[in-house]
């Protein structure tokens, strides 16, 4: 079976790779066989990354921004649900940034995404629809739409920051690293200037703090050397993955 997680961006994905590797099983692999779909023209913000559980394969798909949801799913993705079912996609999830939408509005997006398919989209919940391929067979594709965070407005970082603060010696770093943004945000207006450049921001500052020798180093290094994987905050977040 072949599974799809389409997100924002590939710190998303890096962080969903680890997290899925860690807590489900699934590994890394470059060895997708002959009749995987190769990803040609894609934009420097883009990115994809294959894994792989028993006989199944799961591709983590980063689309470079919400607004590219709609032209990956029609350039790249919808064409491959015509391909036998051994090689098209049987489950996909689309994980996006709540940021100022509510629930209910990111949901209808994800649902007006699918334009010949006419999927159900619930919150954290699969759901199955029917479509017929081009050659006229009826097939079922289960989707899931996970809006994040959840409970407020926010980003992956909220999600993020949320899980260190479960430890109480973080928490207090997190709080104050959060204070000095804020305190510094309007001087620096010219490098922080959206509500997403201020979240980034924070979680920079905290990693910044916590791992003050490898600040340099990639965020995906950065990303990996914490536990996400005991988070209780991400668990809730993303547990409906566990089934992919």
């Amino acid at each position: 079976m072949n599974n799809l997680i389409l997100c924002e961006g590939k710190t998303d994905a890096i962080l969903l790779g680890y997290y899925l590797m860690r807590a489900c099983g699934w590994e890394s692999t470059r060895s997708v066989g002959k009749n995987k779909p190769s990803f040609k023209g894609l934009m420097r913000n883009q990115y994809t990354h294959w894994y792989k559980k028993g006989d199944d394969f799961l591709l983590i798909f980063a689309v470079g921004g919400k607004d590219n949801f709609g032209n990956i799913l029609n350039e790249y993705i919808v064409p491959i649900l015509n391909y036998p079912i051994e090689d098209s996609f049987q489950k996909i999830a689309l994980i996006s940034d709540k940021d100022n939408e509510n629930t209910d509005d990111a949901l209808k997006i994800h649902e007006k995404l699918f334009n010949d398919i006419n999927i159900s989209a619930i919150s954290e919940q699969w759901t199955s629809a029917r479509f017929h391929t081009s050659f006229g067979e009826e097939r079922e594709l289960l989707t899931l739409s996970v809006i994040i965070p959840a409970d407020k407005q926010g980003a992956l970082e909220t999600v993020l920051i949320d899980a260190l603060c479960e430890d109480m010696y973080n928490k207090v770093i997190v709080e104050k690293c959060i204070a000095f943004v804020d305190t510094i945000k309007l001087d620096a207006d010219k490098y922080i200037s959206t509500d997403r450049l201020v979240l980034k921001a924070y979680l920079s500052v905290i990693f910044a703090v916590m791992s003050p020798e490898k600040i340099f180093d990639f965020i995906g290094e950065l990303l990996c050397e914490v536990p996400w994987e005991k988070s209780q905050t991400l668990r809730k977040c993303f547990g409906e993955l566990w089934v992919i």
